[in-house]
């Protein structure tokens, strides 16, 4: 059984996930936080397999919440789930040490495949954030 911890700072957000990954085999929520700080508390007491957050939350945001939890269970798998569309914002989140990150605008596939390959030990990125190609700004 696969452990997971939701943090996310939108509530709905954080029900409508936890019920469609509750319906799927072989996971299970351990619990539910509302910031990168009690987040951080959750996983230390709850000490999940995987955790599922958001980018930018109060108190304390996804980056700073990876290397913390991974300060004290290094084996603790992270998925950010963000609506942030920039490369800039990815590769910051997989140097922290995440092993996916997922669009919110995705599908729950996506969700359930960044979860799967996340607890078999490999990376995932959102397809579109893979294809995306930088474009050419002019500086007026």
């Amino acid at each position: 059984m696969t452990r997971i911890l939701l943090v996310d700072d939108h509530g709905m957000l954080r029900e409508l996930i936890r019920g469609l990954l509750e319906s799927e085999p072989g996971l299970t929520i351990v619990g539910e936080a509302e910031d990168g700080r009690k987040g951080l508390q959750l996983a230390e007491a709850q000490k999940p397999d995987l955790v599922i957050s958001d980018f930018r939350m109060q108190e304390m945001n996804g980056l700073e919440m990876i290397r913390e939890i991974h300060s004290f269970s290094p084996g603790t798998r992270i998925i950010i789930h963000s609506m942030l569309e920039d490369p800039a914002c990815v590769a910051m989140a997989m140097e922290a040490g995440a092993s996916g990150y997922v669009l919110k605008g995705s599908s729950f596939d996506d969700l359930l495949m960044a979860i799967h390959m996340a607890i078999s030990g490999q990376h995932y990125i959102s397809p579109s954030l893979v294809d995306h190609k930088p474009q050419a700004r002019s500086i007026s």
